[in-house]
């Protein structure tokens, strides 16, 4: 295991100001009330896969579903929201962080402003014909200045319209390390790593040993690409008790969170893996050979964990669940105090104290 981001401060970023991780280890649990910003938390360190590419800021967020719901926001409405909405001409998001022994700083800045542009060149920026009607009518468009700088440096400085594609236009982008996000409810679109799993034999016979606590009589999973469209790829469980494969689709929720999560870990290393409310979906009763599997496994594919839980029993499960690794844990709860979000670190083993002797409240 690894501890890649050795500190990450974020200065403003959504409702999060002045909020300072320190001493930050493999395992980071982080909790706190509603709306102290853990997700905001995650979603910036995701930034971090690609520091000025715009379609990675907006695709960051965790706050969207794909599949059968789909939200209505654009790419540009994404990038718009990450800013502090109250500002109503330019705004600004700061962070800074530690990485592999060097400390960095990032500086996002947007401004926003409308123009009258003809229909014809609206339709043009939307990817259609651009041919002038006789009556071209005028249309107030929304457009975006957005400069990002990387230690004083500037990355990008690019004019964007609430219609454009955002495409990258073959410009290699900032990654500074590899991040996997995964939201509380990725697993129920079905959008997993398989492809990773289904290249690794070894961890994949572990994966199926761990699956038995959800259906005792799997065999093992595969990617079924017949009848089916290029972007969406149906996985299938294969099980003593049925004649042929069935589709991940038709077991519950918990199965697939456990897949998710597993799988995400293969894809994550020599990186940072980042999972919000990582027990939504998971049975207390699995939560132990779960969470054991993905801690012991990102310490051989050297990641870095942060997670987050509203979850008392769940945090509890984490820190014991294999005691080897309490050295590697720490957790932070964060919590508001005028403008500022600030933290309580504790480690492992002063969390569990706190818990078990004490009856403190660590949330």
């Amino acid at each position: 295991m690894a501890i890649h981001l050795q500190e990450f401060d974020i200065h403003q970023f959504r409702g999060i100001h002045n909020l300072e991780l320190k001493d930050l280890n493999h395992i980071n649990i982080i909790t706190g009330d509603n709306n102290t910003g853990k997700t905001s938390v995650l979603e910036n360190i995701n930034f971090l896969k690609g520091i000025d590419s715009v379609r990675n800021l907006a695709y960051s967020t965790t706050r969207s579903v794909r599949g059968m719901v789909r939200t209505s926001f654009s790419t540009f409405e994404r990038v718009n929201y990450l800013f502090p909405v109250d500002e109503e001409v330019v705004s600004k998001i700061e962070y800074s962080f530690k990485l592999e022994n060097k400390t960095h700083s990032v500086n996002l800045f947007k401004e926003n402003y409308f123009e009258l542009l003809p229909d014809s060149e609206v339709r043009k920026m939307m990817g259609y014909s651009n041919k002038v009607r006789e009556c071209d009518e005028m249309i107030d468009t929304e457009f975006m200045n957005l400069k990002i700088d990387l230690d004083g440096q500037e990355l990008l400085n690019e004019k964007y319209s609430e219609y454009d594609r955002f495409a990258t236009n073959g410009k290699q982008e900032t990654k500074l390390i590899n991040t996997t996000l995964v939201s509380s409810f990725k697993h129920v679109y079905d959008d997993f790593y398989l492809s990773k799993v289904l290249s690794n034999v070894e961890l994949y016979q572990e994966m199926l040993g761990v699956l038995i606590e959800f259906d005792e009589d799997i065999i093992g999973l595969n990617v079924d690409s017949k009848g089916n469209s290029a972007w969406r790829k149906r996985y299938m469980i294969l099980s003593k008790n049925h004649k042929e494969a069935i589709p991940l689709e038709l077991y519950g929720d918990g199965m697939k969170k456990a897949i998710l999560l597993m799988s995400a870990v293969i894809a994550s290393k020599n990186g940072i893996l980042l999972i919000d409310e990582f027990e939504t979906s998971i049975h207390t009763s699995a939560m132990n050979k779960i969470f054991s599997w993905i801690l012991s496994t990102a310490v051989k594919l050297n990641i870095q964990l942060f997670i987050t839980s509203h979850s008392k029993e769940a945090i509890d499960k984490v820190l014991k669940c294999d005691p080897t690794l309490q050295d590697k844990m720490n957790l932070y709860t964060l919590y508001k105090k005028d403008d500022s979000t600030l933290t309580r670190k504790l480690s492992c083993y002063e969390a569990i104290e706190a818990m078990d002797d004490y009856d403190i409240e660590v949330r």
